[in-house]
């Protein structure tokens, strides 16, 4: 989803997932993602776009880089989400009081690991995502 999810999503497609879809509403970003998809001969889809606009779209996985807050985040993803779906969020130091804040607002499992890439990054990985009533 958005901003960032070009690298983890050609990481999955390079791992050989199907059905990769890339999100991005910077036109640059999406012609360097298609770029990388012909020379790598990567299997990948392209959406130069907002996620505020797209519809009757659901995926197994999501995945982001830099886009918004924990909260936020779900908020964005609500719409996209099947029975179990996996949401996986690359996220920095303060994925802790991301985690807290979000927990007021929804209910989720989730596992934190620590970045292979960057000493203040976090691998967040969150299933079962219901809004609090």
């Amino acid at each position: 989803m958005g901003t960032g999810a070009g690298f983890p999503g050609a990481v999955l497609s390079i791992a050989g997932c199907e059905n990769v879809t890339l999100v991005d509403s910077n036109g640059k970003k999406i012609n360097f993602l298609k770029q990388v998809k012909k020379d790598l001969l990567l299997n990948f889809n392209t959406t130069l776009g907002r996620l505020e606009k797209l519809n009757n779209l659901k995926y197994d996985v999501l995945t982001s880089r830099a886009l918004a807050n924990l909260d936020n985040l779900f908020s964005y993803s609500q719409k996209f989400l099947k029975k179990n779906t996996v949401m996986i969020f690359l996220k920095g130091k303060t994925v802790n009081k991301e985690i807290q804040e979000a927990q007021k607002r929804w209910t989720f499992h989730f596992n934190k690991s620590q970045s292979a890439s960057h000493v203040g990054g976090t691998l967040l990985v969150v299933r079962n995502l219901k809004k609090n009533d």
